[in-house]
């Protein structure tokens, strides 16, 4: 038996057919690490299946990263033959194990019976068990519930799984209302996995359909901080903009977020940069929202439990709304490039979604606009603006060199006696200090 050859673990209860020839080759790419796994739990009598996205991934022809792996030995028997196998869920069966020399992590997973989900989103009990046709039975769509033995290279795939990936249509494991009731955040996966990339948007068979707008109370029982993990992977799909629009129809985004529901149209040509696609997203949700409502934005934010991160920027961009400099006025070009900052190509990006003619514009004008000549930063500091004006440290004076730092910016000057002699032109010895002008956008 030569080093690489992957040994053959308990046989499953469930018919398998032999792997084609681009199956065979696909195994014969997998880890080194993957096959230590595999062959430690079949030479300790175990069953053991390569399950989940990785095969379906596999099927559809596409790279796969993580190894989620099905087997007939408990958490414990599997932390004996791992000693450095981690025991990140294993009141749920889960432990992830780790091979010297080898920087994947796979996660392993004993087979689980049938259970009751009493509220919606976990288990009243989770059994263990031996059958692999049970713990398939159980999953949430048919094209997750197709299982691999690398050893005897048979696919098991009891649901059509494989059909449904070759007629790109997404069908629940059994009865689909049943299967989502059982676990709420399954109506988010149900969404996510209708976009799958270059190969498009999937549509829900009409029992799915159903489901998932008769089910939506389930969601109610899932932890928040979950079902934003999963509607931040929707809002970056490659089809985010179809399936934002089915969420809308079918009531769900209401749901998740009630009254961020404006046109879905400008989702269609949204270009964004790619770390700020998901806010975007939500920004255009919101458009039709006054900023003035700003409070409740960000409490259903907040209650969504988005990141701090996440909730500044998206008040940042929506409060940067219809927003756009004149483009042929260099002082407010210059001040919308300093104040919008490292969110410029963001709410760029939202415009030309909006009002496309102005952006485009704007874009244009920005293009030939030159760098600040002394930089973005105040030419001169609060001591400089003190001995010019005898004005004490304090509230006054920091709104007044913030005032001068955005006539700085707006007519571009190059040093401080420029800076000073505005000091002769404005009237900073009365007034609100209050009211005075600052540098920010708009």
């Amino acid at each position: 038996m030569g080093s690489d050859a992957w040994l053959e673990g308990v046989l499953a209860d469930v018919p398998g057919e032999p792997f084609d020839n681009r199956l065979n080759a696909w195994r014969d790419s997998l880890p080194e690490g993957l096959r230590e796994v595999v062959n430690r739990i079949a030479t300790a009598m175990g069953g053991i299946w390569l399950v989940g996205g990785s095969v379906r991934e596999a099927l559809l022809g596409r790279e796969q990263f993580d190894f989620d792996l099905a087997t007939t030995l408990n958490p414990d028997k599997l932390l004996e033959i791992f000693p450095r196998a981690l025991p990140t869920g294993v009141q749920f069966g889960t432990v992830t194990v780790r091979i010297d020399g080898c920087d994947e992590m796979f996660e392993v997973t004993t087979l689980r019976k049938e259970s009751d989900y009493g509220d919606g989103r976990r288990p009243d009990v989770v059994d263990f068990g031996t059958s692999l046709k049970i713990d398939l039975s159980r999953r949430d769509f048919t094209i997750n519930a197709i299982a691999v033995d690398l050893g005897r290279q048979l696919i098991h795939d009891p649901f059509d799984g494989r059909k449904d990936l070759s007629e790109m249509r997404l069908r629940a494991v059994g009865n689909a209302s049943h299967r989502l009731s059982e676990d709420g955040l399954r109506l988010m996966r149900g969404y996510r996995f209708m976009d799958q990339g270059e190969r498009g948007v999937w549509l829900p068979d009409e029992e799915l359909s159903t489901a998932l707008r008769e089910q939506q109370p389930m969601l109610d029982n899932v932890a928040n901080e979950r079902v934003w993990h999963e509607f931040s992977r929707i809002l970056t799909g490659n089809n985010a903009a179809d399936v934002i629009e089915r969420m809308r129809e079918d009531g769900m985004l209401s749901r998740i977020l009630p009254g961020w529901d404006a046109d879905t149209s400008p989702q269609h040509v949204l270009q964004a940069p790619k770390e700020d696609l998901a806010i975007c997203r939500l920004v255009l949700l919101a458009a039709e929202i006054n900023h003035e409502r700003w409070r409740v934005l960000e409490d259903d934010l907040r209650v969504l439990k988005t990141s701090n991160n996440d909730r500044s920027r998206f008040m940042s961009l929506h409060r940067l709304l219809g927003t756009l400099p004149d483009p042929t006025n260099l002082s407010e070009l210059r001040r919308y490039r300093f104040g919008t900052g490292n969110a410029i190509q963001a709410h760029l990006s939202i415009e030309d979604t909006l009002r496309p003619e102005v952006s485009a514009s704007v874009r244009d004008a920005l293009q030939s606009l030159r760098p600040l000549t002394a930089g973005d930063l105040p030419i001169i500091d609060g001591y400089a603006i003190a001995s010019a004006t005898g004005m004490p440290m304090g509230r006054r004076l920091g709104q007044l060199k913030s005032w001068l730092h955005r006539m700085q910016i707006e007519l571009d000057l190059a040093g401080s006696e420029q800076v000073l002699a505005l000091l002769d032109v404005i009237d900073w010895a009365g007034g609100d200090p209050e009211s005075w002008p600052g540098p920010s956008w708009p």
